[in-house]
């Protein structure tokens, strides 16, 4: 089966190069535009990858990292038609799903809200969303504690509460700390007002499930 997949995807240019310039300091991957190395179904990850980048960099805060290529080949086994139009929200939640994290679902601004308000602590989550020229996922984070400025930070509103202020990851191409409100990041980021917020749920062990 593992081979049929890799003769349905074949192409000219297939490879599994990531530019290190994709990556923030501390190992996140933030800029999609140069992962044109890397392919994705059909396509390049530059073009559809966002799915997968997204659990990529879910798991890495959370602790349970995954070599980035092996994220995107075995995310890559769900997309539909071949991968053209990326990947599928059922098919980030199921990935991360079968590796034993359970989340808090919301489909609109105040539903993430309250979706943060009842995860204390340390968390993270994944927002599907339309931004007015596509569909895209990214990845939220959240410390224990608000992060410092360090002076390249980016602040976009005033947030109301720390708990509501999470670090996005690969939502705007190459901004090593874009740190703001949910409600902010609705109001500049999301053309539809509907959207697919998972949010994790503190977890005792989260075991892979093949």
């Amino acid at each position: 089966m593992r081979d049929f997949w890799d003769i349905r995807f074949r192409r000219a240019g297939r490879s599994d190069d990531i530019d290190p310039a994709a990556y923030s300091r501390d190992g996140y991957l933030i800029h999609q535009g140069r992962l044109s190395g890397i392919s994705y179904g059909c396509k390049t990850s530059r073009e559809t990858g966002c799915g997968w980048i997204a659990c990529f960099n879910f798991l890495r805060f959370m602790n349970r990292p995954e070599p980035p290529q092996e994220v995107a080949r075995r995310m890559e086994r769900m997309l539909l038609w071949g991968g053209r139009i990326g990947s599928h929200p059922l098919a980030v939640w199921w990935y991360l799903h079968r590796r034993g994290f359970r989340f808090r679902a919301a489909f609109t601004r105040r539903g993430a809200e309250r979706a943060l308000e009842r995860t204390r602590g340390r968390s993270a989550g994944v927002i599907a969303y339309w931004h007015g020229k596509g569909a895209h996922f990214a990845t939220f984070i959240r410390e224990e504690e608000k992060p410092g400025n360090d002076g390249e930070a980016v602040k976009e509103g005033t947030d109301e509460t720390d708990r509501q202020t999470v670090r996005f990851l690969n939502a705007v191409y190459g901004i090593e700390n874009h740190q703001l409100a949910m409600r902010e990041f609705f109001r500049k980021h999301v053309k539809f007002p509907l959207a697919i917020v998972l949010v994790a749920k503190p977890q005792r062990e989260a075991v892979f499930q093949a």
